[in-house]
């Protein structure tokens, strides 16, 4: 969607009322959410935003579904024959963006019968067999991440975005920062990407739906992935409609805080103030977990969005296999984690991408905790100058998704 047709659309919609039609969260239902939450904002809080600073969130919120060449390894992968129960290829440049919508990294691929490979599993950290899926497909599959590290990795996402975005000398530029942290909210609200359970007691009563499960793009059906990213007119939706209208709201009175600060340290020290306030609102009501789900292996997928789904099987004439869910059996060593992200971050650097990639440690304590309790903001929250003072400068280099890693020990 260019810029001229983004800002023509926008007119219309607050004009008229309508809303655009959505093909997809990928990328159309981002922009539908986004429009409809602003109008949600200035209905519930009198709090409106110019056509011009919305035309930029839906450039941001689209930016991380743009096509790249890693994208045609999707594709390639809707139309494997035979590949029931497979795991996937990700690219590196994939597995960097993957928190970004909302999921986990990759799990590890499957331990051979070797002496490197025996010794690590032997340090594997399997969950008791009570706890596993009685009907999961018997994939054993590792995960590097626990469900909690991944929230972590999300909210220390959003604390970036919103620093850069809240301290930015260019309101475009700002609200396309503010787009790119919202894509990453609205992923977890697809059901392809996320299982959530249902609001309590009504459907409306947003805030209440939990996250259950996170699935990594390495299990994944891809076929039935762009089926679910279609719907918009059920409760997930309306929920993040809901959740985007009080994030506009947020960022809207940061912004201006911010604006109103004196000079860097002031404008660093409000925007760490700001983005606690947004993060209270996604720990209370978006990132909300039971305390058992935050303790286990992240990704995998369901029965009804695994790459171990009979509508993958593609062999013809064959019999369609049953849907089965594939769940990590357990962790790998800490160890072998910290090896993985260290692999990650030097392909791409050899490759001179532009993602800088980075992941808290296992070991960090519950950043949600911390962001609702009285104390300072962890350190991996807190804005840096780096961040605050490239924003006053009108950096350019954050018309890319990617900011400049901070230290996570």
């Amino acid at each position: 969607m260019n810029s001229k047709l983004t800002k023509l659309i926008v007119a219309s919609l607050i004009i008229t009322g309508s809303s655009i039609p959505a093909s997809g969260y990928s990328p159309d239902n981002h922009a539908k959410s986004i429009v409809d939450a602003a109008k949600l904002c200035r209905a519930n809080h009198n709090i409106a935003i110019s056509n011009s600073q919305l035309a930029k969130i839906i450039v941001g919120v689209e930016e991380p579904d743009r096509f790249s060449w890693s994208t045609l390894q999707m594709f390639k992968q809707r139309l494997e024959q035979g590949s029931y129960g497979a795991q996937r290829g990700v690219s590196t440049i994939r597995i960097a963006a993957q928190s970004i919508h909302g999921g986990p990294n990759p799990t590890r691929p499957i331990y051979k019968n070797t002496a490197a490979d025996q010794l690590a599993l032997s340090q594997t950290i399997r969950l008791p067999e009570k706890d596993l899926l009685p009907d999961r497909l018997a994939l054993d599959v590792y995960s590097y991440d626990t469900n909690q590290s991944v929230r972590n990795k999300m909210l220390i996402n959003a604390s970036q975005y919103l620093c850069v975005s809240f301290a930015h000398k260019s309101d475009a530029q700002s609200a396309r920062k503010f787009g790119n942290m919202m894509h990453m909210i609205g992923d977890t609200y697809s059901a392809s990407h996320v299982q959530r359970s249902e609001p309590k007691g009504s459907l409306t009563n947003c805030g209440t739906e939990k996250i259950e499960w996170q699935f990594s793009m390495d299990l994944v059906s891809w076929k039935r992935h762009r089926a679910a990213d279609l719907v918009n007119d059920d409760w997930r939706f309306n929920c993040l409609v809901q959740h985007g209208a009080e994030q506009i709201r947020l960022w809207s009175e940061g912004r201006q805080a911010v604006a109103k600060a004196r000079n860097s340290i002031m404008k660093r020290k409000v925007a760490s103030q700001a983005v606690r306030k947004s993060l209270r609102h996604l720990c209370q009501n978006v990132v909300r977990y039971d305390p058992a789900t935050l303790s286990r292996p992240a990704g995998g997928a369901s029965a009804a969005y695994s790459s171990a789904g009979g509508s993958d099987y593609w062999r013809l004439l064959a019999k369609q296999l049953p849907d089965k869910p594939i769940q990590p059996v357990g962790l790998t060593s800490a160890a072998e984690a910290e090896a993985f992200y260290r692999g990650v971050a030097a392909k791409l650097m050899a490759k001179g991408e532009q993602a800088e990639y980075f992941y808290p440690s296992r070991d960090m304590p519950d950043l949600c905790k911390q962001v609702l309790g009285r104390g300072p903001l962890h350190p991996a929250l807190q804005c840096t100058k780096v961040e605050i003072e490239s924003a006053m400068r009108g950096n350019s280099r954050v018309e890319t998704m990617w900011l400049p890693a901070r230290d996570l020990r």
